[in-house]
């Protein structure tokens, strides 16, 4: 059966149809889906019934498998086993009232994953086992499309400039100026960024960990990354994202950013994250 590929918004995102992913894709299909994360930035598998082995060999196809190292006691005893390449993005704690994943409650700021690495991770996936009643969905917003709508006195006193991306792990809104850099994990990268594989350019500073433009004034540094951040959150640019128990995400870091909408705290929400790593973004 031939894979459908169903666009999903004017901003960015694109349903794949007819796909099984507990089963190994062909290199055709490979290709085919390949193709449509480059040209929709974020594709959507519905109706998966997928263990960790399944998700994990899904983003093989398109890269090498992250890690994320933690400790074997932030999992869900009732799901799948521990996996060193798996993350759980989820609000739910033990019987000893020990979160069993990461960033579990609220909102969540736009932001792309891992900017705070030398080599940030180029795709995401996220699989839905776990929903809240209300909220909780996922923003995306088009870095192609942000970049393009800048005014040309932006692009230009930025262009070739880097800012500097900082995180404090657990972190979901902002509250203060700055992070503490002798603790949180910080790099330098490209206030522009070009894509590895399509050649375009893209804005890769985000409102969650981007603290300033290195070498550059202050004032008009901070001035010119508040007017970034809100064109970003034109609802023009961004696909939002409402979930459902069995769906797959996979987004390209290098052009997306991302954010959660607040959801009640009394409701569960679990979602399993598995990455591929990524070069270093020029």
């Amino acid at each position: 059966m031939a894979i459908a590929v169903v666009p999903l918004s004017d901003a960015c995102g694109a349903e794949i149809r007819d796909v099984d992913l507990r089963e190994p894709l062909d290199p055709a299909a490979v290709a085919t889906i390949r193709k449509a994360w480059l040209d929709h930035l974020v594709i959507l598998f519905r109706d998966q019934k997928l263990a960790d082995e399944d998700q994990i060999r899904f983003a093989g196809y398109f890269g090498k498998v992250g890690d994320y190292l933690r400790p074997k006691n932030l999992r869900n005893p009732d799901h799948d086993t521990y996996h060193r390449s798996v993350m759980l993005i989820t609000n739910i704690r033990d019987d000893q009232g020990r979160p069993i994943g990461a960033l579990p409650d609220g909102e969540m700021m736009f932001h792309t994953d891992t900017v705070y690495d030398a080599n940030p991770h180029a795709a995401t996936s996220l699989y839905a086992i776990e929903i809240p009643t209300k909220g909780g969905h996922t923003l995306f917003s088009n870095q192609y499309m942000v970049y393009d709508a800048l005014p040309a006195r932006i692009r230009d006193r930025l262009a070739g400039r880097r800012a500097m991306n900082v995180f404090e792990f657990g972190t979901t809104m902002k509250t203060k100026e700055k992070f503490d850099r002798s603790v949180a994990p910080h790099y330098p990268h490209p206030v522009f960024r070009r894509h590895p594989d399509t050649g375009r350019l893209a804005v890769y500073v985000n409102e969650l960990t981007t603290e300033e433009v290195v070498d550059f004034p202050e004032t008009e540094g901070s001035t010119l990354l508040r007017e970034i951040y809100e064109l970003q959150r034109e609802p023009r640019f961004v696909y939002e994202h409402k979930w459902r128990i069995g769906d797959l995400l996979m987004w390209d870091n290098r052009c997306t950013m991302h954010a959660r909408t607040d959801f009640p705290r009394a409701d569960r929400r679990l979602l399993r994250r598995v990455t591929i790593e990524g070069d270093r973004p020029v």
